[in-house]
């Protein structure tokens, strides 16, 4: 039985138009389980169910499909102010000892195929270090962002290793991720691999603009 017609004759006429539960319930001034009561056993609301769930996944569809446009559109222009930034900055960091430092460094023994991660493998703790000094100093990063794991031999001694790393490239090991162990004889692997990870796209695409300057420079 149906105390209010009126307010049930118009939730009927909002519903066959399309409207959801929740929005006949707060234009009717009535609870959602009110109009649940008086709808969801009707054949027509229950197609008009169906099609709003088939619309909601389309406009969904679509709003995911906008935002990763709008996405796509921010991230292209932080990579093309990263690009323009480094070739200003370039300019004023190039006579710097440990600017110039880092960069061959990297050139030398760092990730150039990636470009969404800044790594660098090295067994001589210096190199990290030279490495590490350089992002915080001229790409801004800050120990909490930089990410450190060893590779070692299977008889290196797992604490001990990582104590001596630490010290080296002054990060606490509470930054340093799952060792990994190879099965090798290898001197080199004595105290480890290190490995210096840095992930960000902005920064890896700037300090490849800076290696492509410097080689253009060396010409």
């Amino acid at each position: 039985m149906v105390r209010n017609e009126e307010k049930y004759e118009q939730a009927l006429q909002f519903r066959k138009r399309g409207f959801t539960y929740s929005e006949i319930a707060k234009i009717c001034n009535v609870s959602k389980s009110t109009i649940s009561n008086w709808l969801s056993q009707q054949s027509f609301s229950k197609q008009i169910a169906k099609e709003n769930t088939v619309r909601a996944a389309r406009d969904n569809k679509k709003r995911i499909n906008l935002l990763n446009k709008a996405k796509k559109t921010e991230r292209t222009a932080r990579y093309t102010e990263a690009v323009r930034s480094a070739e200003t900055e370039y300019k004023h960091y190039k006579s710097i000892p440990l600017f110039i430092s880092g960069l061959t460094t990297y050139q030398a023994v760092g990730d150039l195929s990636s470009l969404s991660q800044i790594r660098l493998a090295s067994n001589r703790a210096i190199v990290h270090r030279i490495f590490i000094e350089f992002t915080k100093e001229f790409l801004g990063v800050e120990k909490r962002d930089i990410h450190f794991w060893l590779l070692l031999s299977g008889k290196a001694p797992l604490e001990a290793s990582m104590r001596f790393w630490a010290r080296q490239v002054g990060l606490p090991i509470a930054r340093f991720g799952k060792t990994q162990y190879v099965n090798t004889k290898s001197k080199s692997l004595h105290k480890g691999t290190g490995n210096t990870i840095i992930g960000s796209t902005v920064l890896k695409r700037k300090l490849r603009r800076w290696l492509e300057l410097a080689e253009t420079d060396l010409k």
